[in-house]
């Protein structure tokens, strides 16, 4: 699929032998994401843990093929989770922690714990991973890609659910059809903020 933002982009959905790739561009582009450095505020302590942090977060989109990213440049990648391929989250909050510091355990447990609160019953696909390269930011490509990723949604004819760890995260989603359903915040926290976009068979105010 290719399409027009400035030039011309070619997107490729993730396969299994693509994991490598796509966990170099999510490294630095979540460098600097609100969720990841209040998880994992040391350097050393975020690098070691990341890519962990991914594949429970993320579940195993590779073998779904339920993602995508930018071929031929690398700058930025998308990963969802189908309502075919749900996520083991007692293994992810096993990971959690034990991998972040001893003092935000706590909070981390009650902060997951929150989010899952806000999980829809129905099934549902779940958006996990939106990262663009810092380089490659504010380029518009972040809605390019998402917007890839909704049209496979759409033809599914799913409801989705995502994260939003910023506002300015939240704004990009709003305008892309998602609603937002709370706010999360614990303790030493930023804020977060659950989204869900409707089905197209059913409309956004049955489900808020």
């Amino acid at each position: 699929m290719s399409s027009q933002s400035g030039q011309r982009e070619s997107i490729k959905v993730v396969a299994p032998e693509d994991r490598p790739r796509v966990i170099a561009i999510l490294t630095v582009a979540f460098a600097m994401c609100p969720l990841l450095r209040w998880l994992y505020p040391e350097p050393d302590r975020f690098l070691r843990h990341f890519a962990g942090f991914l594949d429970f977060y993320a579940g195993d989109p590779y073998a779904d093929r339920s993602g995508a990213y930018f071929d031929g440049g690398d700058k930025g990648a998308l990963l969802w989770l189908t309502d075919k391929a749900p996520r083991d989250d007692a293994a992810m909050m096993r990971f959690l922690l034990g991998s972040v510091p001893d003092y935000r355990r706590t909070e981390t447990e009650k902060i997951f714990e929150k989010f899952g609160k806000y999980h829809p019953k129905e099934s549902h696909w779940y958006f996990t991973m939106l990262g663009i390269d810092p380089i490659h930011q504010r380029s518009g490509l972040g809605g390019l890609l998402y917007r890839h990723g909704l049209a496979i949604l759409d033809e599914a004819k799913g409801l989705a659910f995502t994260e939003a760890t910023s506002l300015k995260a939240a704004r990009l989603y709003e305008r892309l059809g998602w609603q937002i359903v709370g706010e999360v915040q614990i303790g030493s926290s930023p804020p977060f903020f659950p989204m869900l976009r409707p089905s197209l068979e059913r409309g956004a105010s049955e489900w808020v």
